[in-house]
Formats: structure tokens, sequence, C-alpha cells
């Protein structure tokens, strides 16, 4: 039945009720615009390029590095159409926060993402991984040539190393927001049945991977590093790229690659975590030359297989990024053969035959390459200034990088952990002071490592590289072991020990400031130093090898990359004012007789319980929570 026209008008009861009621509307109306936007750029390029607002007729003022005759030119009307200017009708923060929308869910406001993109190639690009050339990517963005995916990668990664008011008291909350943008644009605009990755989508993986595996999300990370690979692989990135492509896009492509490629090698630090491209499926040519890429200059150099001989000349190699891929060549060898437990190799490490001696040859010829005898972190500065004065420390952080892995290279192959785990399963009898000779390797490389570092960081280069926390860690294992050795002839002394050993919880201490997993690091270093683990090792070949049940798990930690950057375990409930307890009691282990030939039971010379006793484990762990 129809209500009669004179039915008096219902008054509203709640006020409060039709204000909510508005609010939702409003939200509801901003939701379906954004989809609408969404779909328009679907329709059009189905990759959701992103473009910002305010964008200028012209590309950023970056210095320019293309070649005229190769630069992209934009179209003449360069100015976006107003359908595809998605800032435009995203809210600023005030109108996010009134209509309840997630801060971190859209793009922050251009003079930000501006920041964000200058700080980016100020701290992360070539730090190790080299996956843009600085303009191209600059004019990309600028006309909107970028998916979304990519953008919010790139922001995400460059939050860690930003001062930015407006991310004040929410970079953590920031950063996850926006590689969780990234992941799910990768997931809805990319793999699909419609449509199928590209190299930007390869790019954007590889990005997020290292946010996820130095955050602890070492699972996630390491199946996106799959992802990379596999469409790497899938693009024939480890080819030679087509000759119809620019000199600039040619070269990107092999950078991409390369970086993967990187990652891939330096994530392998683990037990269980083989790498999942072969050097011998390589086949594209090592990185060129960074002044010839600046500049758009065609450059040939040699593959990995070509350089991993000795007939092959130095200069011929390419740039510093090559360097450093072929140090990580040889980290993977190392670490697949110490840490991935194969039991290919059943010859004993001092056997000529043995894989152990192969790899030792290899690290001959990287030395060579390198010129490691004759490169100092002075030489490296001056080689790296430019005609202004200023340091170029994306070139120069490559040459840091490669020559870092190289010691550590040696530390892995020659950890006294990491060899007495192995001689164990042998049924061997060691020769006189091999174990002896093998800590003085790795002694002396682990030594340089943290002095490499410190130097660098004296000299103003750039310690960026999150991978930086593992090299470091796993020296300072070393040096605490060493420090107990104080006895055998040819160590450093202990004063430069209990140096080094310092050192290098300050080389943590300051990373912890921009990656989590340093945190953690620092915080798993100071309980080795505290414990007695160190000083039960001793090295006695002429007695039998033998280890206690939970001696792996009690070890591995110290050296496996992963363990390394998970979170961790049953340390929350120390006491402040006391050291912590040995390892042993932590973990149930009740001692540890490898019977070998460093016999000292007097702890660390006062080093180990003074840094137990003025550090405060609980203030450690409580800023590590602060940040997961």
């Amino acid at each position: 039945m129809a209500l009669s026209s004179k039915s008096p008008r219902p008054e509203v009861a709640n006020p409060e009720l039709l204000k909510r009621i508005k609010h939702i509307e409003s939200q509801l109306a901003w939701l379906n615009q954004m989809a609408w936007l969404d779909d328009i750029g679907q329709v059009e390029t189905r990759t959701s390029p992103i473009t910002i607002d305010q964008v200028p007729n012209t590309p950023s003022a970056a210095t320019s590095v293309y070649p005229r005759t190769q630069r992209p030119r934009p179209p003449r009307d360069s100015t976006p159409p107003p359908e595809r200017r998605l800032s435009q009708s995203v809210p600023h923060s005030a109108e996010l926060d009134a209509a309840n929308i997630p801060r971190f869910s859209t793009l922050p406001p251009h003079s930000v993402m501006q920041s964000l993109i200058d700080t980016y190639f100020l701290h992360a690009h070539n730090q190790p991984y080299s996956y843009f050339q600085e303009e191209s990517f600059r004019e990309g963005l600028a006309f909107g040539q970028l998916p979304k995916c990519l953008v919010y990668a790139v922001l995400a990664t460059a939050l860690r190393f930003s001062n930015d008011a407006y991310f004040n008291g929410a970079k953590d909350q920031a950063t996850e927001a926006y590689a969780r943008e990234a992941w799910l644009s990768v997931l809805n605009d990319h793999m699909t049945a419609e449509n199928c990755p590209n190299l930007h989508v390869a790019q954007t993986t590889n990005l997020l991977a290292i946010i996820d595996f130095t955050a602890g999300r070492t699972s996630s990370g390491w199946l996106k590093i799959g992802l990379a690979v596999r469409i790497a692989q899938d693009l024939q990135l480890m080819k030679e790229p087509s000759g119809t492509s620019s000199v600039v896009e040619q070269e990107k492509c092999r950078r991409v690659f390369w970086s993967i490629y990187l990652l891939d090698k330096l994530v392998s630090c683990g037990r269980s975590r083989p790498p999942a491209i072969h050097d011998e499926d390589c086949q594209v040519q090592l990185p060129c030359d960074e002044m010839a890429f600046r500049n758009g200059y065609a450059q040939r150099t040699a593959t990995l297989h070509q350089v991993s001989s000795w007939t092959a000349e130095s200069n011929h190699i390419g740039g510093n990024f090559a360097l450093a891929i072929l140090a990580a060549s040889a980290l993977g060898r190392c670490a697949r053969y110490v840490l991935h437990q194969r039991e290919t190799d059943e010859l004993a490490p001092w056997d000529s035959r043995s894989e152990f001696a192969t790899i030792n040859t290899y690290l001959l010829l990287v030395s060579h390459h390198l010129r490691v005898e004759s490169m100092s972190v002075d030489d490296i500065v001056q080689k790296h200034q430019k005609t202004d004065g200023s340091l170029d420390c994306q070139d120069a952080g490559h040459m840091l990088f490669s020559h870092a892995v190289f010691h550590l290279c040696y530390c892995l192959l020659n950890h006294p952990i990491l060899l007495l785990l192995r001689l164990q399963k042998l049924n061997y009898r060691v020769p006189a002071n091999f174990l002896v000779r093998s800590l003085h390797t790795s002694c002396e490389h682990a030594s340089m490592i943290i002095d490499i570092l410190d130097q660098a960081a004296t000299a103003g280069l750039p310690i960026r590289a999150s991978f930086y926390a593992y090299a470091t860690t796993l020296a300072g294992s070393i040096i605490t072991i060493a420090i107990q050795a104080e006895n055998q002839p040819s160590l450093l002394s202990v004063s430069k020990l209990q140096e080094n050993s310092q050192q290098a919880l300050s080389i943590l201490e300051r990373m912890g400031h921009v990656w989590e997993h340093a945190s953690k690091m620092h915080q798993q270093l100071l309980l080795f130093n505290a414990s007695d683990v160190a000083s039960e090792i001793r090295l006695d070949s002429s007695l039998p090898l033998d280890t206690s049940p939970g001696l792996e798990d009690l070890l591995w930690p110290i050296v496996d990359y992963g363990l390394m950057c998970s979170r961790l375990k049953g340390l929350e409930a120390k006491d402040a004012t006391s050291r912590p307890p040995p390892f042993e009691e932590v973990n149930g282990f009740s001692g540890l007789d490898f019977n070998v030939d460093i016999d000292s039971t007097e702890g660390f010379s006062g080093f180990g319980t003074d840094v137990a006793n003025t550090m405060d484990p609980d203030y450690y762990m409580s800023s590590i929570e602060c940040q997961l």
C-alpha cells in the first residue's frame, strides 16, 4: 500500500548515524572511481603504468647519460591524458585519514616520490645490484612507461635509506605497505592467463626478495628469488640480447640477469639452499664498464666461462660489476662445497684432486683478476674520484664489494667449524697442522674483511649492501675462535684480534640502523662472543674427532645466512644485569670436543666477558622487536 502524501516525514533520531552513512557513501564512491580508473589502465596497456601529478614536459634534471641519437623521445603532447593521471584521483593524506583509508596504499605526493627516487640512486643503486640506467628510469617514470609493481618496489627499497619527514614514525609501515602493493600488482597485473611477466617484473621480484629475506621472511624471499630466476630464463636473459634493441636496452637486460644471478649466489650461503642458476648456463657477456653504460657506448666483454680460464685477459672482463660477478661465482662454489652437505666429493680436503683444492685454484684466478695484492681502499678511492673531486660511489661500490666477497670465500672454505663438521663425516687421519693452517688462513681473510669495511666507511665509501652484514658476522665468528688460539704461532696479535672483533660489532651496529637482519646478527655475534663455544674447539689432529649430538644445531646459526636473517628465538627473557648463559645452557648442549690443538680454557682474556657485561642483550633484542 502506498504511503499517503500527508504522512509525516520521520525525524532523524540519531544525527551521528547520518554522519556515518554519509562517510561510508563517500568512501564507496572513491573506491568505485579508483576501480574505474584501474579498468581504463588495463584496457589501454594491461600493465597499469604509473604517472606522476604535475609531470614536466621534459625529463628530470638528472645528468644526461644517453647519446642524443639513442635518447628516447616522448610524443609531442607529452602530458599524460587526464584519465590516466592516477595521482589526480588519489586523495592527500588528510583525505585518506578522513575516509579511513590506509595511508600508504597509494603513491606519496610528487615531491616525496622524487625524494625517494633520488635516495634510491644515491644509496641503493649498484649496491651491489644494477637493475636500471638512471636517466632511462627517470624518463620512463615521468612518461608513465613503468608498471605499478616496479615503482612501488623501488619506493619500498629506498625507504630504508630515507629521512623524509613524510614517513616520520611510520617508515617500517610504509615499507611493508609499498612492498605489499608491488607484490599484489605482480600477481594481479602480470601473472594472469591474459599476460606474461616481462623485464620489469623480473626487476620487481628481485627487489621484493631482498626486502623479504633481510626482514626475516626467508622462505618468502627465497620463493621470490626463484620466481625472478624463472622469469629471467623465460625471457632468455642468460643469452645475448637481440641486436635490434638499443645499446642501453641490451646492457640493461644483461645487468638485470647478472643482478638476479648475484642475489641467487648470495642467498645460497646456507644449508639446503642451492643456487638456481648454474655458471655453465650463463652465455651472456659480463656487464660492461660503468661509464660505457652511462654514456650508452657498446663494449664487448668476455663471458663468465671465458674469464674462468688463465688465458683470459683482465682488460676484457668489463667493469667493476663484472668483477663482483666473478667473486660471486667463486662464493657459489665455496657455499656449495661447505654448506650444501653434498656427498659427491668424498676426497679429503688436502687431496690435490679434491674440490677443496680445485676451489683454491679458482680463487687464485679470481685474485689475479681483482689484483687483490696491489689494491687497497685508498687505491679504490683514488681510482673512482670524479673530476670535481667527489667520489663515484656507484662504481666504487662494486669494487669494494668484489674484494669483500673474495675474502669471504676463504673464510667459508677454511672456517674451523665448517671444516670440522665436514671432517667428522670422513674416516681419514687428519694431517698434522692442517686445521691450524686453515684457521690461520680464515683468520687472515676475516681480518681483511673487517679492515676493508672499516677503512671504507672512514674514507666515505658507502657500506650499503645488505650482504656485508653476513660477511662481517662470519668474519667475527672466526676472529672469536682465533682469540682462543693466542698460543699458536703466526696468528695475528691478540690486540689486533680484539680490535677486529670490536670493529665487527661496530659495523653490525651501524648497519642495524638500516637493515633489520644486521641487528639480529649483531646480537647473535654478541652471544657467540660471550659464550664458551669457541673455547671448546680444539685442533689436535693426533686425536680422533668427536662431536656431541647438539653441535650442528648450536653452530649453524653463526654460519648460515638464512638462519642469521631469521627471527632469534629463546633470547627474549635474559637478565640484563648478568652475562648471557653459555650456548650449552640455552640449547641443552653438554660440551664440544673436537680434540684439536687450540687448548685455551681461560676465555677471551677478558674481552668476551667485557662485551657481555657492557652490551645489554635485552636492549638489543627490544630494538630488534621494534623493527619486526
